[in-house]
């Protein structure tokens, strides 16, 4: 009786490369995850430099407007004082000219010779030819002063035009960089936008690569269980416990069957025991196969580290599972029927790299035939 090497290398080392090819696999989405995080984190990067760019030019913008805020009411103020100004100078110029129109009325309206009598007819003649003079002069005066007020007024009103004229620039250009400033701020509005989806991708990602980065170490915890470094197990040999109660009908190596006048080669031992008793697996390991097999029924194969397995076949049912990690002397299921008798009876094996040993010298207590 034995296992065939092509079978035994697909029993032993599926589940171990499932678990390896997965924790690559995982790996591999974990090398991704921290490529898109990193152009993440770039793009990121590049998005904040860019606010901050569009900040800075937002706030010299800002002062440019307060400037030009400031400038406009300098500038308004001063078309005031110049609209009072004008106002005064046209208010004297009223005034002038009332009085100019009352002495002109006076002059030209009374007969002649009566403007004697205006300068008074009781003084004499030095003092009526004064009164003339003085008259006269300030008649000239009134005139120099009305064409005074006259060139300040026109100065005054093309001053106040010029003013008037920088008010609406400044107004055309205060416009100008409110608008700019709009724009700029619905383009930081856009771009602080961008920047919080990227930290959200970027959080994302993070949460991913941990998630990956957990599953990858329970991954990991497998594969050391699956596959463990060397352990004991060498040192156990000639110490381990019979894996059930009975006596072994069947031997390691080739075997005679004087009945039949055949020799067979045996992988393993036969070891006959009531039905339903209990087995105990011989050591500590994994279980990494519990399926029914053909000429061996329902078969448990346990990794040792190291290299090391054993066999147990002929079960009548399983107490564990695959993957499932066994303490030594725990019951791994029950005896059921199997080989050429179909007797009660437990098929054994110990293999080291896949390669049989007679299990008897691993043993410290059996009871031959």
């Amino acid at each position: 009786m034995s296992l065939s090497f092509g079978l035994w290398g697909a029993v032993l080392d599926v589940p171990a490369q499932e678990t390896f090819d997965e924790l690559r696999t995982v790996k591999e989405q974990i090398s991704r995850a921290r490529k898109v995080e990193a152009r993440a984190r770039s793009e990121q990067l590049t998005v904040l430099q860019e606010i901050d760019e569009l900040n800075r030019r937002h706030a010299v913008l800002r002062n440019e407007l307060e400037g030009l805020s400031r400038e406009m009411e300098a500038v308004l103020a001063v078309i005031s004082e110049q609209e009072a100004e004008a106002c005064r100078l046209r208010e004297q110029l009223r005034q002038l000219q009332q009085e100019f129109k009352r002495r002109l009325r006076i002059r030209y309206c009374q007969a002649p010779g009566k403007w004697l009598d205006f300068l008074g007819g009781d003084a004499d003649l030095l003092e009526k030819l004064n009164a003339l003079v003085y008259g006269r002069r300030v008649l000239a005066a009134d005139r120099r002063l009305w064409a005074s007020c006259e060139s300040l007024l026109r100065e005054v009103e093309t001053r106040q035009l010029g003013i008037e004229k920088r008010s609406l620039f400044l107004l055309e250009l205060k416009a100008r960089e409110s608008l700019n400033l709009g724009e700029l701020e619905e383009n930081i509005a856009k771009k602080n936008e961008l920047l919080y989806k990227i930290k959200h991708q970027v959080k994302s990602h993070q949460e991913l690569i941990a998630e990956l980065e957990g599953v990858a170490a329970d991954l990991e915890r497998m594969t050391r269980a699956v596959a463990p470094e060397k352990t004991d197990f060498a040192d156990l040999r000639g110490r381990l416990p019979m894996p059930v109660d009975g006596v072994v009908v069947s031997f390691f190596g080739l075997e005679k069957d004087s009945r039949f006048a055949t020799v067979t080669s045996n992988r393993g031992i036969e070891i006959e025991a009531p039905l339903g008793a209990p087995v105990k697996v011989v050591s500590a390991g994994q279980v990494v196969f519990a399926s029914w097999m053909k000429g061996y029924g329902n078969l448990l194969v346990v990794d040792h580290g190291g290299g090391f397995f054993s066999v147990y076949a002929y079960l009548e049912d399983f107490s564990c599972r695959i993957k499932d990690r066994l303490q030594g002397s725990e019951i791994i299921g029950r005896v059921g029927r199997g080989g050429i008798s179909n007797e009660p009876a437990l098929y054994f094996e110990i293999r080291r790299d896949g390669v049989p040993e007679d299990p008897l010298t691993w043993v410290s207590d059996m009871v031959p035939s």
